[in-house]
């Protein structure tokens, strides 16, 4: 069988677990799992500065890497860890989440996420696990995530790790902060995305935009129901370049209503970016 599937149902039986899986040609399977014992939800901070992002990669060291190779580890079996967002190479986070099934009946949690945090690198760290429905879904059961993106401009700051440095004469904060403003509400952001055409799916709703700024330390808090590939980082990008002067507000309002896509190659650093928080509920 070829394409994608996701498990869009699962709950226990006396003979393990039932899977549904959909597949996106409207084809639904279910399946048995007579291995499985449990679900488990976590939450986790990491430095992401040493990885190439929170999805697996082939040769070079992840989160997720990190996480499952611990966990399968210490339960002596292969885990699969799910996470609620793919962080892009350099990213860090506050509040990752991410779910995986143990075929073992885990009787102390608590000591399970203890002893992972003894063997995992020092800038990885589970807050919390718990057991949840095998229906939950770190990514899926999300209703929102809320980021945030750290800068310093004038002179250079030496002892922040998670700014970006803006050092470029003539950045105008108020410039930058009304370009900001521009993103709030619900917009069509396919020209703030690297992720491929396709369309009706450019649609997110920016819920919030908080933006502090003290002796030229600025942070921005973004809250929405979801962000695309690069979105984050190409949204600041845009608005470092109006506050330096090299783009006009209503290029981004046309960036904004364009029925055309145009393609975007400004990124801001990825070190500024944190997930701060996954959201559930309603």
């Amino acid at each position: 069988m070829v394409g994608f599937a996701r498990i869009c149902d699962c709950f226990f039986g006396c003979g393990g677990i039932f899977l549904h899986f959909h597949y996106g040609n409207g084809f639904v399977f279910s399946a048995i799992r007579t291995d499985i014992k449990m679900k488990i939800f976590g939450i986790l901070q990491y430095n992401g500065g040493a990885y190439w992002g929170f999805e697996k990669q082939k040769d070079y060291p992840s989160i997720q890497g990190k996480i499952e190779e611990t966990l399968s580890s210490l339960l002596n079996h292969k885990i699969v860890i799910h996470g609620a967002g793919r962080t892009d190479k350099g990213v860090s986070a506050r509040g990752q989440t991410f779910t995986f099934f143990s075929a073992k009946d885990i009787q102390d949690i608590e000591r399970l996420r203890i002893a992972l945090n003894r063997l995992l690198p020092k800038d990885i760290c589970v807050l919390s696990l718990k057991e949840v429905d095998p229906s939950f879904d770190a990514r899926h059961s999300s209703c929102g995530k809320i980021y945030s993106y750290s800068f310093h401009f004038g002179e250079r700051n030496v002892l922040s790790s998670f700014e970006y440095q803006l050092e470029l004469p003539g950045f105008s904060f108020p410039s930058f902060e009304e370009c900001m403003n521009l993103y709030r509400g619900i917009h069509d952001f396919k020209n703030f995305t690297s992720k491929p055409m396709d369309v009706n799916h450019f649609i997110r709703d920016i819920r919030r935009i908080e933006i502090s700024e003290k002796k030229g330390h600025v942070c921005v808090l973004l809250e929405a129901n979801g962000f695309m590939t690069h979105q984050i980082r190409i949204m600041i990008a845009i608005a470092f370049r109006v506050g330096l002067g090299k783009m006009s507000l209503e290029e981004v309002q046309g960036l904004l209503s364009d029925e055309k896509r145009r393609i975007i190659s400004y990124q801001a650093d990825p070190v500024g970016l944190i997930l701060e928080e996954v959201l559930y509920g309603k």
